[in-house]
């Protein structure tokens, strides 16, 4: 059980937020506020509340960054812009500056059907599921709504990040805080490496995760204060890619030191034990580093796309699952019964999933699998299995849509947007976890967070400037201000 300690650190996360946005600028503080609560604050520390989502490490940063944002916020002066657009040589007035939302609408539209969804998974599910002596009870309206708010406080980090962290150098910021968080972890891993995961126990009094899991190879899988080392691992990959897009960007200082963190930083992954993130970076690595930035955005939205139709690929039968397997054996026959029993899983909830394909089977491991004597018999890992079980195809289409989307939709529209290295950089890190999102339940806050700023960075670029001319004497200036000035409240 966490100790006091841990709750104590929870809870007054709101005031390290409130220092975040106090001395840096709202874009970092953003940034730093969920980055830090979701790798420091200790798990399964919060309060369950009523029809409320749980108030822990992934809630609390995110609400407390949403207030701070919104007392941020500038309030834009409509005669100031006005002035300033007419006073510029060679800008056209007349109708403001807008961005034409396409894009937006998309993204609106996927949002749109995984807030509504849950009403629809209860209408079909107010029916018990019984197993043996297991009794799961129907989904009542109540629990509906408990969905949607679970829904919009997953999906804050999204939003936040799609109005305040869409532009090229709010991705720089992204990147260099994953690099130095890295770095950071980098030291506490070396120590778990050595001592055994530990340091939660030490500090928050209790080991989040099961402690046999975190022994491999004659030593130690190192956990920090996340839910499982397989989240450390794949958070270093990012870490190790985020520091190889920052070497490549242009205008980067001292880009040397930048390579010298990610050669330190794929050295701690090494010794992280993870074998599935550290392939992950080493298959992207190459392509951040080598390629061109054309070629780096079409594979991260070849990824992309093949990890939004994985689902019906492997409904289909198309995945090679024999191969896999195979190789998996030829590397370690410990990894490949690991790998064979997760996928048979995958394979007995699928056709679960198959009775109720459009909005899932709800809340409460209804989705699930139970022997006679009513004991659970399926272990969920990948998150898309998790989400068409629980939230069916609406619901899969919804959330990964928000995921993968951002990155097609840049790559499709890379040369009308000027699409920089920056940005190719965070597309690639935002691969390298839809890839863990396969065999891993890792969709954290930090993921939706880099998925909101490139699906700001699309909206962003889709600009549409006035089409009047400049007057060619200073009557019209004088007539459009006139105009604004009795539109405009008065002022003192």
């Amino acid at each position: 059980m966490p100790n006091t300690l841990a709750y104590i650190v929870v809870f007054s996360y709101p005031l390290v937020v409130l220092l975040l946005f106090r001395k840096l600028s709202l874009p970092k503080a953003l940034v730093w506020s969920i980055l830090g609560g979701y790798l420091f604050l200790p798990e399964k520390t919060g309060i369950d509340l009523p029809v409320l989502p749980v108030l822990d490490k992934s809630t609390i940063p995110a609400l407390s960054a949403a207030v701070m944002v919104w007392l941020k916020r500038e309030r834009p002066d409509p005669l100031k812009a006005r002035q300033e657009r007419s006073e510029e040589p060679g800008r056209t007035v007349g109708r403001p500056v807008r961005v034409r939302r396409q894009g937006g609408r998309l993204m609106l539209l996927l949002l749109f059907m995984v807030i509504i969804a849950p009403f629809a998974t209860y209408y079909f599910n107010r029916e018990p599921v019984i197993w043996g002596p297991t009794f799961l009870p129907a989904m009542r309206l109540y629990d509906s709504f408990s969905m949607v708010l679970l829904t919009f406080m997953t999906l804050i980090p999204f939003l936040l990040a799609r109005r305040q962290l869409a532009t090229p150098e709010a991705h720089r910021d992204i990147l260099k805080a994953f690099v130095w968080a890295g770095l950071v972890c980098s030291f506490l891993i070396l120590i778990e490496v050595r001592l055994s995961p530990q340091l939660n126990r030490w500090l928050y009094g209790f080991f989040p995760h099961s402690f046999a899991q975190h022994v491999r190879g004659g030593g130690f899988r190192p956990i920090l204060f996340l839910e499982h080392g397989l989240r450390v691992g794949i958070f270093m990959s990012m870490a190790v890619l985020s520091a190889c897009a920052l070497y490549r960007v242009r205008d980067s200082r001292r880009p040397m030191l930048w390579m010298c963190a990610a050669i330190w930083l794929l050295l701690s992954l090494f010794l992280s034990k993870t074998l599935g993130a550290f392939a992950i970076a080493i298959i992207l690595l190459p392509i951040i580093l080598l390629l061109k930035s054309r070629l780096g955005f079409i594979t991260a939205a070849v990824f992309a796309g093949v990890v939004l139709l994985y689902p019906m690929a492997r409904g289909s039968g198309l995945v090679p699952l024999e191969k896999i397997t195979d190789l998996a054996a030829s590397i370690s026959e410990e990894r490949a019964g690991s790998l064979t029993y997760r996928l048979s899983n995958e394979e007995a909830l699928l056709d679960r999933a198959d009775k109720k394909p459009m909005f899932g089977w709800g809340m409460w491991y209804r989705n699930g699998l139970y022997d006679e004597q009513g004991r659970r018999t399926s272990v969920t890992d990948g998150i898309w299995v998790i989400t068409i079980g629980s939230r069916g195809w609406a619901g899969y289409i919804g959330f990964f849509g928000l995921l993968a989307l951002p990155i097609i939709l840049l790559a499709y529209r890379s040369r009308q947007l000027a699409i920089d290295d920056a940005t190719v950089g965070l597309m690639l890190v935002l691969t390298a976890n839809l890839i863990d999102l396969i065999p891993n339940s890792s969709l954290v806050p930090i993921t939706w967070l880099i998925a909101g700023a490139l699906a700001g960075r699309y909206e962003l670029g889709r600009q549409v400037g006035a089409t009047e001319p400049i007057a060619s004497q200073g009557k019209r200036r004088t007539i459009e201000r006139k105009s604004l000035e009795r539109r405009s409240p008065s002022r003192a």
